[in-house]
């Protein structure tokens, strides 16, 4: 129940006072609030106690745990948040009638889409939009998809389907990848020929983490092809599956688009496996009811136009076994 008390008759409500509250209340912590407002934690809870006192609630409980959120807190926080994201729709108004000369964005990707597709693409968008300042968070796809749930970037791309929450998200397939396994050229498995599904389970996979959409799609595949998924190292990173492979520590399970440096220099080949056809979209998505800033519509709008047309979304690859797919 929400507590309350007589405010007083006169007087405004302190914006201010009500940005520090929804910092803290995103942090749960005044601590970490006033780190992020890089100013002192007294300063920090001064206000939030001022902003009780004109509002009659207590927004928080104070706890030797922590900070949890009352009732009250929360239906603050929910206007709160609607009258920052007002506001910034004003500001962002105002940049897109002086032509995009400022903006930021802040984007979320999968580790994929994240160290192989979207720096080449911004570094493009910059090119045309220098005044807008562009923040990358690269993450596995749970991750992304949640942040991207919970407001925190505007927009994401992931390295898989999205079969949750599709009444909240826009889902936009971007192109194809595909999900190969490779082996260092010097390891058995690169010269043994064509290897069957099993066969390379056996011989030990090199694979990302839990939570990771190539992995996750390479189960899936696997498990299609009537073989039960086993990994006998796992790694948080592309790269780190990658120099693993390269000494030959196993059979890489990894996306075609971050092998192109490896193949070209003759560290990796791509190992010929019957039945293996492991292709998965790369997928944007943002929140379904979001407001899409000028800068951010722009962006949007620059990174679609990168994308290959359906007959271009994985093309053959040419002889030192690349396809170039973006």
């Amino acid at each position: 129940m929400i507590q309350s008390a007589k405010r007083p008759a006169s007087g405004q409500l302190n914006f201010h006072q009500l940005y520090i509250f929804q910092m803290v209340a995103n942090h749960l912590s005044f601590s970490r609030a006033a780190e992020a407002l890089e100013i002192t934690q007294p300063a920090v809870s001064i206000q939030v106690q001022e902003l009780e006192k004109f509002l009659g609630i207590t927004l928080f409980h104070r706890r030797p745990r922590g900070l949890r959120i009352t009732d009250a807190g929360e239906a603050v926080l929910a206007y709160s948040q609607q009258i920052f994201s007002l506001s910034n729709r004003l500001l962002e108004t105002v940049q897109e009638m002086e032509g995009l000369q400022f903006g930021h964005l802040v984007l979320g990707a999968s580790t994929t889409p994240g160290e192989y597709v979207l720096p080449l693409v911004v570094g493009r968008f910059r090119q045309v939009y220098p005044g807008i300042q562009v923040e990358l968070v690269i993450g596995n796809t749970r991750t992304i998809v949640q942040r991207i749930l919970d407001r925190d970037m505007d927009l994401g791309m992931v390295g898989d389907h999205v079969t949750e929450h599709n009444d909240e998200l826009e889902i936009t397939e971007f192109q194809y990848d595909e999900i190969v396994f490779v082996a260092s050229p010097s390891h058995p498995a690169a010269n043994a020929g064509k290897l069957t599904p099993q066969d390379v389970v056996d011989l030990g996979l090199v694979a990302r983490e839990d939570g990771s959409a190539t992995r996750e799609a390479a189960e899936r595949h696997l498990r299609e092809l009537g073989v039960a998924p086993k990994f006998a190292i796992e790694f948080g990173s592309n790269q780190a599956v990658k120099q693993a492979a390269t000494v030959g520590g196993g059979v890489g399970v990894i996306s075609r688009l971050g092998i192109t440096a490896e193949l070209r220099a003759g560290m990796l080949t791509i190992l010929d496996v019957t039945g293996w056809d492991c292709r998965r979209p790369l997928t944007l998505i943002q929140p379904r009811d979001r407001y899409l800033s000028p800068s951010q519509r722009a962006f949007r709008e620059f990174l679609m136009a990168e994308r290959l047309s359906p007959n271009d979304k994985l093309a053959k690859p040419d002889a030192t076994g690349i396809a170039p797919i973006a």
